[in-house]
């Protein structure tokens, strides 16, 4: 079989046909796309930059005024405030709650005892109560409330001696367990 020359151009000519309009509707999207990047640059540039610039410097000017409204020295004074109260809530946030100590106590200590000081040393975990009982069984009922709390780790009766006027005087040490009072 002979091809003719204009057989084969028929042929590719057939196969290179676009449709019509395509490369048209390309373009015009492309170019409103670019449009629309530009106006939207344009109004950024030169409507939204110079009315941030304004308020900006609104918000210096404001600035400035109140900050000659106030004199040098409450000026200090308020810097020296503020340090305090940052002082403050540092030392509390890192200080152990004694309270839940106190509130310990008092759950665990019997109606005949009555406690005269306390010592207490929060980086050992332990405290020292000195106390009066009216006798050595109430000092062994307290030994023993203590003994069972979950919070104490161990017990110690450290001193104790008979008053004149009546009843004992004693020492109780207390260890903490390392999840007690946190």
């Amino acid at each position: 079989m002979q091809y003719t020359r204009t057989a084969i151009e028929e042929q590719l000519s057939r196969k290179e046909k676009l449709p019509v309009g395509w490369p048209w509707r390309l373009l015009t999207f492309s170019l409103i796309i670019l449009g629309l990047t530009v106006v939207t640059y344009a109004g950024m540039a030169f409507g939204y930059k110079p009315y941030l610039n304004s308020r900006i410097k609104n918000l210096d000017a404001e600035i400035n005024n109140l900050s000659q409204s106030v004199d040098e020295q409450q000026q200090a004074d308020l810097k020296n405030f503020y340090s305090g109260l940052i002082n403050i809530q540092q030392l509390l946030a890192s200080h152990p709650t004694a309270s839940k100590f106190f509130d310990f106590l008092e759950e665990n200590t019997s109606q005949e005892i009555y406690y005269i000081s306390l010592n207490m040393s929060w980086p050992e975990k332990n405290a020292k109560l000195d106390g009066v009982a009216p006798d050595y069984d109430a000092i062994t009922q307290q030994l023993e409330l203590f003994r069972q709390a979950p919070q104490i780790e161990s017990v110690f009766l450290d001193d104790s001696r008979a008053l004149e006027q009546g009843g004992i005087r004693f020492s109780i040490r207390l260890v903490f367990n390392q999840a007690s009072f946190k």
